[in-house]
């Protein structure tokens, strides 16, 4: 028995080294092919990496920069995504991200006011939910230990520092745990999508038999109200909702 374990293990082990070592020639391969400038062949190389579950933030990073550079916006802005999706405080990944949304053609208003749109698309972002529940928890506490400061101490102004600093402490906990819970909020519940293709129509209802609303092109990101296999229904910044072809959206 204890024999057919360790056989099992061996087996276990050497599909493992394999696949890693199949992994790691892909990734040579798409480096190579990347400095190249084949950046299809470097595609074809990422997108077979992630194929076999392997994958990452700076995987998907290589990626978007390889279909960037192929002139594919769609596909490059969502694999940006991914990424930062991963890693959402990695800059490098923000910076292009940005770059390629410059280069949309659709430029959609939000209904919502500056500071609300800054609010969700910017700070909530800039931590992970770990990130958040950290700073949270620090806040605190530090804001407890000041308070017991104030509370033992006899010196007035060391008592006014301690009551005001604890304070702020107080409102920066309150705060972080209110983006803290957007971001789960946003990440559990709120799914969005880039459009693909170069250019799709967007339908009032789910057949193509009837009536489009108005087209939108590739690397437009939209929020996802409902999706199967085939339809997916969507929603603007501005307010217009409609139904698209699933296969022409990456969904994230």
């Amino acid at each position: 028995m204890k024999a057919l374990k360790y056989i099992l293990f061996f087996v276990i082990m050497h599909v493992a080294w394999l696949q890693s070592l199949h992994a790691n020639n892909l990734q040579l391969n798409a480096e190579k092919a990347y400095a190249a400038k084949d950046y299809k062949l470097a595609i074809e190389n990422y997108e077979a990496i992630i194929k076999e579950g392997l994958v990452s933030y700076k995987l998907y990073y290589n990626l978007g920069n390889a279909y960037y550079k192929n002139k594919e916006l769609g596909k490059a802005i969502y694999n940006y995504e991914l990424a930062h999706k991963l890693s959402p405080t990695n800059q490098d990944i923000k910076n292009n991200l940005q770059i390629a949304a410059d280069k949309t053609i659709d430029k959609i208003e939000s209904k919502e006011n500056f500071f609300v749109g800054a609010i969700k698309s910017g700070v909530v972002s800039a931590l992970s939910e770990t990130g958040w529940a950290w700073l949270s928890i620090i806040s605190l506490i530090i804001a407890l230990i000041l308070f017991f400061i104030f509370y033992i101490t006899q010196q007035l102004i060391i008592k006014r520092i301690g009551f005001f600093a604890g304070f702020i402490f107080l409102i920066c906990f309150t705060l972080s745990m209110i983006l803290g819970y957007t971001a789960i909020n946003d990440k559990s519940n709120i799914r969005f999508a880039i459009v693909l293709a170069k250019e799709s129509k967007i339908y009032e209802e789910p057949i193509k038999a009837t009536k489009s609303k108005f087209n939108l092109h590739e690397g437009t990101k939209v929020k996802v109200l409902e999706s199967n296999t085939e339809w997916t229904n969507i929603k603007l910044e501005n307010g217009n909702e409609g139904w698209l072809p699933t296969s022409e959206l990456g969904l994230f």
